[in-house]
């Protein structure tokens, strides 16, 4: 059997027999503890393999529906967030047009039969869109149960007017802020949604705050599409819809902007989306959901790495590239 056990188990182990008088005895029992962590340590690591394989197979399994789904309001942002999977701090001033959102949000309705969970509508930073309230009205119209967040950095929370936080009280939306290293009335913020009704809840946690990411690219687009889907947490479970087209993840729905900005060349195929105008039924989305894309192949996520604190974007490509 491999050796399961590490000197710091060996350690302890020691620590629990030195007392035993008799050397013979005191070997013995050393090593059944031994023997005995060594097979625990196993079990562990056997149970981990089997949890991985478990849900390898459920995300190369078709869903019974989408639990969440995210919408850009806006695409630019008020932050400026380095190396943001969204590519928000690159994107120029651009909105959701209204009737598009419309009849996009109609004809999800109608392939999904109102199935989707949760929209998670956002940006960028959805308040930069001064018409942010009448998006509400439209979800709820055609969605009259499913849950409705508003992901928001909260800076001009408390520049909205009453009739903003009236469509939120209606639409029984949840405001769900990022809690950023900035100075934010957050108080005032509570107050304001207690008096309305409406549900305040940190999208990460009131205690914590946003630390950055680096989040490292390919340009080259060599890495494996299907080991990347696999251990990938944003593919399937951040989808986004962007005019029309639904996408796996935030990175290809949004790469443009990087494209834009860099002058590069990161492809989106017909293979990377699916078209909610083109598709006959809700099957044909769970089942591209289920699925990796080629968009894949441009992600390094095995060198994504935590920055230890929030950082300001530079602008430049470096932000995701590696190092």
């Amino acid at each position: 059997m491999h050796n399961w056990v590490n000197e710091m188990d060996k350690n302890i182990i020691d620590k629990i027999v030195w007392w035993i008088p008799n050397k013979k005895l005191r070997n013995n029992i050393r090593e059944y503890l031994i023997e005995l962590n060594e097979i625990k340590n196993y079990i562990i690591y056997t149970n981990n393999k089997i949890d991985n394989y478990y849900n390898k197979i459920k995300k190369l399994t078709p869903k019974t529906h989408i639990d969440f789904i995210e919408i850009h309001l806006a695409e630019h942002c008020n932050l400026n967030c380095f190396s943001c999977t969204h590519f928000s701090q690159l994107a120029d001033e651009e909105y959701y047009d209204l009737t598009s959102f419309e009849n996009d949000i109609k004809r999800l309705s109608q392939i999904t039969d109102g199935l989707i969970n949760r929209f998670h509508l956002m940006g960028g930073e959805p308040l930069l869109n001064k018409n942010c309230k009448d998006y509400f009205y439209i979800v709820r119209k055609y969605f009259k149960y499913s849950a409705i967040w508003l992901v928001t950095n909260g800076i001009l929370l408390n520049k909205q007017e009453d009739d903003f936080f009236i469509s939120c009280q209606k639409n029984n939306i949840e405001i769900h802020p990022t809690k950023y290293p900035i100075n934010i009335d957050w108080d005032s913020i509570k107050k304001i949604c207690k008096k309305y009704n409406i549900p305040l809840i940190f999208f990460n946690n009131e205690e914590v705050e946003k630390e950055s990411r680096k989040n490292i690219l390919s340009l080259e687009g060599k890495m494996d599409p299907f080991e990347n889907f696999l251990n990938c947490y944003l593919g399937s479970n951040c989808i986004a819809l962007n005019c029309g087209k639904i996408f796996t993840c935030g990175l290809s729905s949004n790469i443009n902007h990087f494209n834009k900005k860099f002058n590069t060349n990161l492809k989106i195929t017909q293979y990377d989306y699916i078209d909610i105008y083109s598709v006959n039924n809700y099957k044909e989305i769970l089942e591209f959901l289920s699925k990796p894309i080629p968009f894949c192949r441009y992600c390094q996520f095995d060198k994504w790495k935590g920055m230890g604190k929030w950082l300001t974007s530079k602008k430049i490509i470096d932000e995701y590239l590696d190092d």
